[in-house]
């Protein structure tokens, strides 16, 4: 699908002037995700908007009157995209509230930044925000049409029993992304926990990371979603060589995938 993606950038719009937008992204801030918004750009950010463009191709342009759960939201870029395709609900999530600390340049002061509220102040936003864990997804007592799940699934040790509450929660798809073991056969590696020089600390990186056909296998025999697949790869730069990439490279995959009820 990567040859079809749009080639327009995703940009939001505020109420807002660009020059108090322009305020809002000081150059000493860590975002993490890229966001435009009324053209003025974020920068320092972790993901690009190319890598967000090709992860939002999954999710269907139109919305409309339907129930979406952003699962590990971190400052929210899908969320309020979801927000723009017209979704009438949007929950996001995520398990330690995404709280960084920023300095203020002039003073030295540190102080405590909510950017998922930062953005959701500047783009007038109804999505609701919470802080939960994904393991009590099902404690939500309430069904999306549409889950996000990206970014989460190699950060969780018991996944199986995610994909179990996700699949209760959710009537229609589950859009997932992460880091992909280039196999055709169904396996998983798991870090071992005990030794981080290898693969920095576990909260950093993972416990474990899937073949493509592992996780179709788990979302299909094991969880009950009817329809497993895998809707697209993309090649992605480390700064560091993990152990499952098998070689020296520090180039890894990343998969795209939709699992549907």
């Amino acid at each position: 699908m990567t040859d079809n993606l749009d080639k327009e950038e995703i940009i939001f719009q505020s109420r807002f002037s660009k020059e108090e937008v322009r305020e809002f992204f000081k150059k000493d801030t860590k975002f993490y995700h890229t966001m435009n918004i009324n053209g003025i750009k974020t920068e320092n950010t972790r993901t690009s908007s190319e890598y967000q463009k090709w992860i939002s191709q999954v999710i269907p342009n139109d919305l409309t009157g339907k129930k979406i759960l952003d699962v590990g939201c971190a400052d929210g870029f899908y969320s309020f995209l979801c927000e723009k395709r017209n979704a009438s609900r949007i929950l996001a999530i995520d398990q330690e509230g995404f709280d960084k600390h920023k300095t203020i340049a002039e003073s030295g002061t540190k102080v405590n930044v909510n950017y998922f509220e930062l953005f959701k102040k500047l783009l007038d936003s109804k999505v609701e925000y919470r802080k939960l864990d994904v393991y009590d997804i099902d404690l939500l007592k309430e069904t999306f049409d549409f889950i996000l799940f990206f970014g989460v699934y190699y950060h969780i040790e018991n996944l199986i029993s995610v994909l179990k509450k996700i699949h209760s929660v959710v009537n229609d798809s589950v859009f997932l992304s992460g880091h992909i073991l280039e196999s055709e056969n169904p396996i998983m590696y798991y870090y071992d926990q005990s030794d981080p020089t290898k693969h920095g600390s576990a909260g950093e990186f993972a416990p474990i990371v899937a073949s493509p056909q592992c996780l179709i296998n788990i979302a299909k025999s094991i969880c009950g979603f009817k329809n497993a697949e895998l809707v697209d790869t993309i090649s992605m730069p480390y700064e560091r060589t993990y152990p499952h990439f098998f070689s020296d490279s520090n180039v890894g995959k990343i998969g795209l995938f939709k699992f549907s009820k």
